[in-house]
């Protein structure tokens, strides 16, 4: 079960009280407190945001965050949910091994909002020195990045922010080096068509990221912006094959998605456990939400070593809940055989198929014939 680290808790909430609470509103005797009448005051924005991200997406004002109570509502309801999807993310990719002989680890953090990605990574490297690039369009957003990271981070972490709307013509002027890691975390969904998205990223991929580097790509894990990540990936492995380039995870091979092939209801996406912060549960409750579950999609592509999975291997990734029905169990595998819908009768349950009982979507498992394990 993921848990959000208590400083980031504690900077986040004294950030935002002290920031963005009116003069009017506070109280001297709970200065040092995160009230009920906080949590009201600002669950406002929380949902209204929510509401936009969720179900009217697609008409976002390009810089709603512009609104002071937006983003009071942002840094308040999701910067905690977002840190945990992008600690997942590195640790998917091993990026802790994969640098840990670099003297600096250079980082990008793309639409970086309040600096929720390069919050994630100053936790995930304690004791090593990383150097940030934080883009974004909005200044606003930008000032509060600066000072929360100021806040958590230690002092290994340093944070440069800059302001703009990076876009393929751009990017070099914006871009001017190298890094070991891209982020774009609940970014590319907002700039436009696959096509779009597919310049950018193949620009990063080919001008600013290293040999051995990463480019981590996270949305949210609606339909439509999932199955356009999906989509958007199928185009760059069709364009960046001739390097040596592959998707490290979720996917096991860099053959087109075989769920995108298969139907248009499917999408393929993340859920992780984590324990809610007592915040949290309250906007839940305010605004009738239930985050028991952080949802996301997400690529990590690498440039270092061509890797995939025969079709005849036997490791596959779990890609669907365990669907439960009277007497059997159903699990939806891939790898680069394609899609695989396999189920357990109650009634064979045995030591070989055990972990049908204890896997989950996102797990890599083996599967061959009646024998099925959970790759831990």
């Amino acid at each position: 079960m993921y848990k959000i680290p208590e400083k980031l808790e504690k900077t986040l909430l004294s950030y935002i009280k002290k920031t963005y609470l009116p003069k009017g509103h506070a109280n001297p005797k709970t200065a040092d407190q995160f009230t009920n009448y906080d949590v009201k005051f600002f669950a406002r924005g929380a949902a209204e945001l929510s509401q936009c991200f969720t179900s009217e997406r697609a008409y976002l004002p390009k810089n709603y965050l512009n609104k002071k109570e937006l983003r009071a509502g942002y840094i308040l309801y999701f910067v905690m949910a977002n840190f945990l999807k992008m600690r997942f993310c590195l640790e998917a990719a091993g990026a802790l091994e994969r640098f840990a002989g670099s003297s600096t680890i250079k980082i990008a953090d793309i639409g970086c909002g309040p600096g929720t990605a390069s919050l994630a990574c100053a936790d995930y490297w304690r004791g090593q020195t990383i150097e940030i690039t934080a883009i974004d369009q909005n200044t606003g957003i930008l000032h509060d990045a600066k000072h929360i990271f100021r806040e958590f981070a230690e002092d290994n972490a340093k944070l440069k922010t800059v302001y703009s709307n990076l876009h393929p013509k751009n990017i070099r002027h914006v871009l001017k080096e190298k890094f070991n890691i891209i982020i774009a975390a609940n970014f590319l969904s907002e700039i436009g068509d696959t096509q779009k998205q597919a310049e950018l990223v193949s620009a990063l991929l080919a001008n600013h990221l290293e040999t051995d580097g990463l480019l981590i790509i996270i949305e949210p894990a609606l339909r439509w912006t999932t199955r356009n990540l999906m989509k958007l990936r199928d185009v760059l492995l069709s364009t960046i094959n001739h390097q040596p380039s592959t998707i490290l995870s979720p996917c096991l091979h860099n053959l087109p998605c075989p769920m995108l092939a298969t139907n248009h209801r499917d999408w393929c996406h993340m859920y992780l456990n984590w324990k809610r912060p007592d915040v949290i549960e309250k906007i839940d409750r305010l605004i009738g939400n239930r985050k028991d579950y952080l949802k996301f999609s997400y690529l990590i592509f690498e440039l270092s070593h061509y890797r995939t999975i025969e079709p005849s291997h036997p490791i596959w990734r779990v890609v669907s809940a365990p669907m439960h029905s009277k007497g059997k169990i159903e699990l939806l595998l891939c790898n680069a055989s394609g899609l695989k819908k396999i189920t357990r009768l109650d009634k064979d349950a045995s030591d070989k198929n055990k972990d049908f009982e204890h896997v989950w979507r996102g797990d890599l498992v083996t599967y061959a014939g009646t024998n099925f394990q959970k790759v831990f």
